[in-house]
């Protein structure tokens, strides 16, 4: 892709890009557990009970998150139906919005060239496709993180109070989504940003206005007073105390590692673009004398550095800082993008995809567990001679691409495009086909039967979700139907000793269970 060409044609690349990236298959692909299962069953659960000041999961009450990604993705299932678009829809726009706005502000500070690569890049980076469009909040508030710093950056360069009361608003609607992190980040960047350059005047003027103060309190107490009303203190104490604090005073639910766990894992977030970082890294002492790219790795850094030493620990997590980096690559492409050994990111990717097919055989083979056994068991078949083919055409596209006599970024964007294909034509229905498939069948098959359905000992909520009704968390009875996975029929069996337990369908390491009414 030339510099030469008029803007309809960077408009064209950038709209195929952004298809790829958000649209392609987002609609037949199944919901994946836990996240994207537990937010779509709270939202069926809001729109079957009309309670829309709190959320609950298979009846019990749910405290991860606020309420605004459930009160948009009810919406977008009112207008589009229960199903996977519908369910993923708040996510495709709000990456899209996020996208936009990001492109708006490089074409404001860099230029319009940058803000068309932005897009290709940003529309092509792995991690950022696949929250792109899930059925989760994260999507949501990457857009309201972006665009606080990019009115408090305005702020800072015009002095117009109508961006700082925007940079409130945005912060406030961030709170809104995911808590208190949408306002905690801003802040501290843009306070470390501004006191680096001695005009931390500008931020505590920002942090005075009472209007600021207004729309925050006018955005988030209405909600508050309502899922008070609700859910009384117990919303309070279950958000930030256990999904915050303790999130990050201690590794929840195994989600723990080492400090340099986001420096392993970044390179494998922005595929296939990892091999920007070093150069990027580089250059930092020159980026640091301009106060626009001050501001970037401010933003990037501090986000690194809270992530790093907080206890739990999820790849998206790292996203938070990521738009600055892209901004970054954007700009600088020339500077950074400009060593063949850069190649060796994407195929990397290519390398994993054809070792999946080889070790696929034997990976059934390969665990000790019955229910992992089983849900591998038809891996060979997934990961078959047409994947082998795919990526091995990949692989040959992706070398033919750096043997072109391009510069480094067109030949890493062609990389990306093709990268993201693969992802959502052949890996992500795969992986959907071996861990969702079976879960999906399972809710399918049992959505005509009415009886009390028990989940026993897992808690995938996609279950609950197709199925239509919420599957109760408490043990087994006589006369219940149980949903478990193969491993927990042993201890199933010893709840009831001297009672044959019919299993009525069994799949990838699911099982549906029926109980007898009365033991023999």
């Amino acid at each position: 892709m030339s510099e030469r060409y008029p803007n309809y044609f960077y408009a064209g690349i950038a709209l195929l890009f952004v298809l790829i990236g958000f649209v392609v298959n987002v609609s037949s692909i199944p919901l994946f557990d836990v996240d994207e299962g537990a937010f779509s069953e709270a939202t069926r659960e809001m729109l079957a009970s009309n309670i829309w000041s709190a959320t609950y999961l298979d009846g019990e009450p749910r405290y991860d998150k606020p309420i605004l990604t459930y009160w948009i993705q009810a919406i977008m299932v009112k207008l589009f139906g229960l199903n996977e678009l519908g369910l993923r829809l708040h996510s495709v726009c709000a990456a899209i919005l996020w996208m936009l706005a990001s492109a708006i502000f490089c074409r404001q500070y860099v230029n319009d060239k940058s803000a068309w690569f932005f897009v290709c890049i940003f529309s092509s980076t792995l991690w950022i496709t696949l929250i792109g469009r899930a059925a989760t909040a994260d999507a949501l508030l990457n857009l309201f993180i972006a665009l606080s710093f990019f009115d408090i950056y305005r702020f800072t360069k015009q002095q117009q109070k109508k961006y700082a009361l925007r940079a409130w608003l945005w912060m406030s609607l961030g709170v809104l989504t995911k808590g208190p992190v949408a306002a905690a980040i801003p802040v501290i960047a843009s306070l470390i940003w501004l006191i680096s350059l001695n005009r931390s005047s500008i931020w505590l003027a920002a942090l005075k206005m009472p209007l600021g103060w207004m729309i925050f309190l006018s955005v988030i107490t209405p909600w508050l007073f309502m899922v008070w009303q609700e859910q009384g203190s117990g919303f309070f104490y279950g958000f930030l105390v256990e999904h915050n604090l303790n999130r990050f005073a201690t590794a929840k639910e195994g989600h723990g590692g080492a400090w340099y766990y986001y420096l392993i894992i970044l390179p494998l977030i922005i595929l296939p673009y990892s091999g920007l970082l070093i150069p990027l890294f580089g250059t930092i002492k020159l980026l640091w004398k301009r106060p626009f790219e001050r501001l970037l790795l401010i933003w990037f850094f501090l986000v690194l550095f809270l992530v790093s030493i907080a206890q739990t620990k999820l790849p998206h997590y790292i996203l938070y800082g990521v738009t600055p980096l892209i901004i970054l690559f954007a700009k600088h492409r020339f500077l950074l993008a400009s060593s063949n050994w850069q190649v060796l990111a994407p195929l990397a990717f290519c390398a994993i995809q054809i070792t999946l097919v080889v070790i696929a055989p034997n990976l059934a083979a390969q665990q000790n567990n019955l229910y992992q056994q089983e849900m591998l068991a038809n891996a060979d078949q997934v990961f078959s001679k047409t994947y082998l083919y795919a990526s091995v055409a990949l692989t040959i596209a992706v070398l033919c691409i750096f043997l072109t006599h391009r510069p480094g970024w067109q030949k890493l964007l062609g990389c990306g495009i093709l990268q993201t294909l693969f992802c959502y034509i052949f890996l992500l229905p795969s992986l959907a086909d071996i861990q969702q498939t079976p879960i999906k069948q399972a809710a399918l098959y049992s959505k005509n039967i009415q009886a009390p359905f028990v989940a026993y000992k897992m808690h995938m909520p996609s279950f609950s979700l197709y199925r239509e009704a919420i599957t109760a968390r408490r043990a087994p009875a006589l006369g219940d139907y149980v949903y478990t996975r193969a491993d927990r029929m042993q201890s199933l069996q010893a709840l009831f000793p001297t009672t044959e337990l019919n299993i009525i369908y069994q799949s990838g390491g699911i099982r549906i269970v029926q109980i007898p009414h009365q033991e023999p």
